[in-house]
């Protein structure tokens, strides 16, 4: 991404087999192993806060959710693991917290495209001029918004953090739109992103910023595309057999969802078993409401994924076990009023995972593993596919 600068300053440092000193901004305590898990606290800085892991101290990538908390647990290294902290607000500029937007993982789009454009963004007000102002203009309150922007590159999960505005270069298109526009690598794996927000009213005239006028996170409608030098693997929904089309682009849109749907008699908690020739995937999360301007819609037929809530675990046949707890790692595509559901799991995009793991899996030829499950109509026969590092997709 551009202004590489801007990346998060890194802290603190924690090595999960001996402590390290810690800095005097930030300080990491009370480390614990488990059987499975790693726990530890932090204190200093002002929060929010970002974990970071490694094994090997060269690759680092993003584990858990951005958050203001200052205590953590998190799936254990098979073997040593480094952990670091970033006090993304260390210069204590941040207001408060403007919304979470992350991919929107419905019915409708591709299930590859949607994986590799798996998105966070975390958007926060400043301590003043525009936010606190009596008026705003959209194009300006969003762009001097503070955001950490979450995302996956070649196999790392990485937080691109600053004012939206220099995200990419900044262009209107029309009176209701604000776009921003980057590029990603060279050559062959060169990636051209463009994030583009369509407001349901004047980006650039004047509104009052309280009331029912004050902005709201899910005001504009927000798509990300991807246009990639090398054409990626697609899904082919229009052959009668499960085969991979090739594709130069990936859009998605990315959505708020509504905090109520931890309490919402109408949102779903799954909890299932997808098993075929002895191959087990176990999956468990909850679909909720998205929100628009502010509220929940009147009417929808299909939830929305909202959380994970518990590690993904699969195991049995030729496939090397394995156990993920990472929102990067998993992707769900449900059917129309959520009668059958998809999800497409790619355990190496998990921090945590083993090394061992890893080169297992690699050996095995296995990237991705695809489940399917008939969770309505009880006709069809789950499904289980594992996906190559060589573009094939085959039976367990």
């Amino acid at each position: 991404m551009r202004n590489p600068s801007t990346l998060l300053r890194l802290l603190a440092l924690l090595v999960a087999c001996a402590p390290l000193a810690a800095t005097a901004q930030v300080q990491m305590t009370n480390l614990v192993r488990g059987s499975n898990t790693v726990t530890f606290a932090s204190r200093g800085g002002y929060g929010p806060y970002l974990v970071r892991t490694s094994t090997n101290h060269f690759h680092w990538s993003d584990q858990g959710d951005l958050e203001a908390r200052t205590n953590w647990t998190f799936s254990a290294f098979a073997s040593c693991g480094f952990y670091r902290v970033a006090d993304v607000n260390s210069s204590n500029l941040y207001g408060g917290l403007f919304g979470l937007v992350q991919s929107e993982q419905g019915e409708f789009g591709a299930l590859m495209a949607r994986h590799r454009l798996k998105s966070r963004l975390w958007l926060y007000t400043t301590k003043g001029t525009p936010h606190t102002n009596a008026t705003y203009k959209a194009t300006n309150y969003w762009g001097k918004l503070l955001a950490n922007f979450q995302t996956h590159w070649n196999g790392e999960v990485q937080t691109w953090t600053g004012a939206l505005e220099i995200l990419g270069r900044m262009t209107t298109s029309n009176a209701n739109n604000m776009t921003l526009a980057w590029t990603n690598g060279t050559g062959p794996a060169r990636r051209i992103f463009t994030l583009s927000f369509d407001f349901p009213y004047s980006a650039s005239a004047n509104r009052n910023n309280s009331g029912a006028t004050a902005p709201n996170a899910s005001d504009p409608t927000m798509t990300l595309r991807c246009t990639y030098a090398t054409a990626q693997p697609e899904i082919d929904d229009n052959s009668a057999t499960l085969v991979f089309k090739s594709t130069s682009v990936d859009t998605t849109t990315l959505v708020q969802m509504d905090p109520a749907n931890a309490t919402n008699i109408y949102a779903f908690v799954r909890n299932y078993r997808v098993s075929r020739n002895g191959v087990q995937v176990n999956l468990h999360f909850r679909e909720g409401y998205p929100l628009y301007q502010g509220q929940p819609p009147w009417i929808l037929k299909t939830l929305l994924l909202d959380r994970w809530l518990s590690p993904t675990t699969a195991r049995g046949g030729s496939l090397p076990a394995f156990s993920t707890d990472s929102y990067f790692s998993r992707t769900l595509l449900p059917g129309h009023h959520n009668f059958f559901e998809f999800v497409l799991i790619e355990p190496a995009l998990d921090p945590a995972l083993s090394e061992a793991t890893r080169a297992a899996l690699a050996a095995a030829n296995i990237r991705y593993v695809y489940t399917y499950k008939d969770l309505d109509i009880g006709v069809s026969a789950d499904d289980i596919r594992y996906f190559g590092f060589d573009n094939t997709i085959r039976n367990p």
